[in-house]
């Protein structure tokens, strides 16, 4: 196997190296995809548990917006898509209330940001903005801090301003779930490649990449050693940024200047996302959401607290009896989370659970069946959980997705600045990079 050579060599077994693999095997190249885990999907990680219909995201989880990247692959496998109830719930005292201008307010303060000249830190845009509303930069920060998993204060406004642009529709707004699961995307891309010309090799932690034009040598932990005449590196941004000897890490010979300035505008957020399972949906009691939510909300699907530790959670709606909450928790949240145990997270969890939804915190814990999380954080093959443009970097994933010496091609969802974050956006890059590479 190690003596194999390959036409081209693909690392990262993720949405955009299998879109890559794919795209590479039907046009008849010979491509060898090298991915680190046991498992192809990298941060899209789907389990399903005995006795449970839906599946469990544990990674990606949401398609943000009618994107045909996945909705087309979703009609030609047959899989199903549902469109999420767009209700949000915000706490104000003992109460949720509803926020019906969720996506206007926020997209209504990106439209004042600056889109040309020097770039500036969201917290330099928002010091500057003292007459907007509490309430205003409450929700403004929160989805920075939260959505986009981006510190305010390296968040680059340039590259989140929507000044000039006109207002998203609303089929870009929706939110939406793959209902029997994003690996079954990821596995209809894998059963488009060609076995003939292509391979996945699991298991296989690239550790060094050795290159010159036209010719490129990676060796993985085993000791095995494969060459082709180009590279696609799809592996996420927090894997090129870590240090020689780092968990991860990647050794290149000679190294890519080119990579390097362009990974200096691009952060990697953190993010924590804690699946509770109880055995009983107590939130779909219509008389505990009337007096919780009004009359009115017949379901709670998004619910927000900011200040907690874990402000922002969701149900499985619309799926009925789906007796799961997921909290979740950007970058103020996750960073005070870090150093704890993933017990210890769970009871942080709880706690807010029963400050925000006002239930006693015996009854949550009787009803309380499973506590599911992978921490990203921690993951050697992740380092963080996707990117984000920084002061400076709202140009910098068109820079790293620009071909290096028509061998070395960089993709996954950090090289995509529309769609950065998200498994469109990764589908896209790697078909992208293909692109170019057959040029």
């Amino acid at each position: 196997m190690s003596a194999q050579r390959w036409d081209v060599l693909v690392v990262g077994a993720g949405a955009a190296g299998l879109a890559a693999a794919k795209d590479l095997s039907d046009a008849g190249r010979r491509v060898l995809v090298l991915e680190a885990r046991r498992r192809i999907g990298g941060r899209v990680h789907t389990q399903r548990l005995r006795g449970d219909s839906l599946p469990l995201e544990l990674g990606a989880e949401f398609v943000h917006g009618r994107q045909p990247e996945v909705f087309d692959i979703a009609r030609e496998a047959g899989l199903l898509i549902d469109r999420l109830p767009d209700v949000h719930l915000w706490k104000t005292g003992p109460r949720l209330r509803r926020e019906r201008r969720f996506w206007e307010r926020f997209e209504a303060i990106t439209g004042r940001m600056k889109a040309r000249g020097r770039d500036r830190s969201v917290a330099e845009f928002l010091r500057g903005r003292r007459s907007l509303s509490s309430s205003d930069r409450r929700l403004f920060e929160s989805m920075i801090d939260g959505y986009f998993a981006a510190p305010l204060e390296d968040a680059s406004e340039k590259a989140m301003s929507t000044a000039g642009q006109p207002p998203a529709p609303p089929d870009e707004r929706a939110q939406f779930r793959v209902v029997t699961g994003y690996a079954s995307v990821l596995e209809r891309l894998r059963a488009g490649l060609d076995p003939r010309r292509g391979r996945i090799r699991l298991g296989s932690v690239v550790t060094d990449v050795q290159w010159k034009r036209g010719s490129v040598r990676v060796r993985v932990d085993s000791g095995a050693v494969f060459h082709a005449a180009r590279l696609v590196m799809t592996v996420p941004v927090g894997v090129l940024r870590a240090a020689p000897g780092e968990a991860g890490s990647i050794l290149w010979d000679p190294e890519v200047p080119h990579a390097r300035r362009a990974l200096e505008g691009i952060g990697m957020g953190r993010v924590r996302k804690v699946i509770l399972r109880f055995s009983e949906g107590f939130w779909e009691d219509a008389g505990w959401l009337a007096r919780r939510a009004g009359e009115g909300i017949d379901a709670l699907d998004f619910f927000h607290a900011p200040g907690e530790v874990f402000p922002t959670w969701w149900t499985l709606a619309p799926a009925a009896g789906a007796r799961r909450l997921t909290a979740w928790a950007g970058w103020t949240g996750a960073r005070e989370l870090e150093r704890l145990s993933g017990r210890e997270v769970a009871e942080r969890a709880l706690a807010t659970l029963s400050t925000v939804l006002g239930v006693d915190r015996r009854r949550l814990d009787r009803l309380l069946v499973s506590v599911h999380e992978h921490d990203w954080n921690r993951d050697p093959f992740s380092r963080g959980a996707y990117s984000y443009p920084a002061v400076g970097g709202s140009s910098a994933p068109d820079r790293l997705a620009e071909p290096v010496a028509d061998t070395l091609f960089f993709a996954g969802e950090v090289t995509e600045r529309l769609e950065s974050g998200t498994v469109p956006g990764a589908i896209a890059s790697g078909r992208r990079a293909v692109r170019r590479l057959l040029r």
